[in-house]
């Protein structure tokens, strides 16, 4: 499979950033393209999600709620797209045919990361993971989370939550090195991998390139422990006050996400860092609000939905 970024063929046009982003075009001839993207709220920002794919992308599709909406892709392929809202905090996926990470039902999704992962701060512990579960439910959807650690409530929506994450409070992008390939949170392979990792580097003033690199090893690892897996990188959400150091780390994690997909990888990604203020919690606590745990959970879920079975 060939993966195009930009560049003009007959592959389709790509998705575009609405508002003040820029447009990523089709790849040529059967070459995958990198599409279905959205800047949300007022459309500043990063694009919201970039999607890989053989064959030209299926329909971008359209955000709900002050999400703008994506270009579509040129004739029907595989490949996945991915479109996110914005500080609405809601998103939707374009056409998924062809590359399919949920190999059978429940789709086995790993949550991966730190106390954000965890739900720290959260009414029920588990933060945007029973959010998550809720959303797959109410659209009759099988999905179940793996890793080492275990918390939150015993039932979501009537149903068994699965409690079990990966989500290590404090941890850092360096850190969590030592768990990619993971002894744990490969207990079974994942059919998706939900990375959010980065704030606490960020809080500590690590040095922003030196975490990226850092993640570049952890989706490399990732990818090499579960090639078929669907790995969804988040530009973390925001940390309640001004850090520039925040600000240039999330600025790398589109290039870095692009360069996977170049390679025929499957990663994606999600841009958490559109939440409102009022979605973290502030005065030096970071972890989102219930509400901003419930934006989380609907931004990975515009991500994932298309693969998840009924």
């Amino acid at each position: 499979m060939t993966v195009s970024i930009g560049g003009a063929g007959s592959g389709g046009t790509g998705g575009r950033v609405q508002g003040s982003g820029g447009a990523l075009g089709g790849g040529s001839g059967t070459a995958g393209a990198l599409g279905g993207m959205s800047a949300g709220g007022g459309g500043a920002g990063d694009a919201g999600a970039i999607a890989a794919g053989q064959g030209g992308l299926g329909s971008g599709g359209s955000t709900s709620g002050a999400g703008g909406r994506g270009g579509a892709g040129g004739r029907a392929g595989g490949g996945f797209a991915g479109q996110m809202g914005g500080a609405a905090g809601t998103s939707s996926t374009g056409g998924t045919s062809g590359f399919n990470p949920c190999k059978a039902s429940p789709c086995v999704v790993l949550p991966l990361g730190d106390s954000i992962t965890h739900g720290f701060n959260s009414g029920d512990d588990a933060g945007y993971r029973s959010a998550l579960f809720k959303l797959a439910v109410a659209a009759n959807q099988k999905v179940t989370f793996i890793g080492s650690l275990s918390n939150g409530p015993a039932t979501v929506s009537a149903q068994t939550f699965p409690k079990t994450h990966e989500g290590h409070d404090g941890i850092t992008a360096t850190d969590l090195s030592g768990y990619v390939p993971p002894k744990k949170a490969f207990s079974s392979t994942p059919h998706v991998v939900l990375l959010h990792i980065g704030t606490n580097d960020m809080t500590s003033n690590a040095d922003p390139t030196t975490t990226a690199n850092q993640l570049d090893t952890l989706v490399t690892n990732l990818v090499q422990a579960a090639p078929d897996a669907l790995v969804v990188v988040a530009k973390i959400v925001p940390l309640g006050y001004s850090n520039t150091n925040y600000n240039q780390y999330i600025a790398k994690i589109p290039d870095l996400v692009k360069a996977h997909a170049s390679k025929n990888e499957h990663v994606v990604l999600v841009d958490m860092s559109t939440l409102p203020s009022s979605d973290i919690r502030g005065g030096g606590n970071v972890h989102p609000t219930d509400k901003g745990y419930a934006d989380m959970a609907d931004l990975w879920y515009g991500v994932i939905k298309g693969y998840l079975p009924n």
